[in-house]
């Protein structure tokens, strides 16, 4: 029984460390730590750039792994889908992406302090919870 639960309880686990650490930065940020480089166009440079591998890496979860995760079969109960291996297996990439993405722009966030990494930041741990276990257990 514990094995059945495991999926959807590594992503619950995965979804509260991105939240704690998305607080820790906020928290440390608006205590007065300094971003990493004072503003101007290289930090600028980087915020973008760290928000935008952050997209990019969301979009190949979503775009491309999440279509290989495969659907549930008709009869078939939520603990019976996850027990089965290429469930597991496909959808552990998505999540990896999807919170590593959180990840890099809430790091952007902490080093530059920019808002654009603190929006992308927010999306994507939106896009990390709003495709958990519940979204993937669809029947075909």
């Amino acid at each position: 029984m514990a094995s059945q639960a495991s999926p959807a309880l590594l992503h619950r686990f995965l979804g509260i460390g991105l939240v704690v650490l998305a607080a820790v930065f906020f928290g440390l940020r608006s205590r007065g730590i300094p971003e990493v480089r004072p503003p101007g166009q290289v930090t600028s440079t980087l915020a973008y750039a760290m928000s935008g591998i952050g997209v990019l890496m969301a979009a190949v979860a979503l775009l491309v792994l999440r279509r290989r995760v495969p659907a549930s079969r008709h009869g078939q109960s939520e603990d019976q889908y996850w027990a089965r291996p290429e469930v597991a297996a496909a959808v552990m990439p998505v999540w990896f992406l999807l919170e590593g993405a959180s990840i890099i722009a809430a790091v952007g966030y902490l080093f530059t302090a920019a808002p654009v990494t603190a929006a992308a930041a927010g999306i994507l741990m939106a896009a990390f919870w709003l495709n958990g276990p519940a979204s993937f257990n669809r029947i075909t």
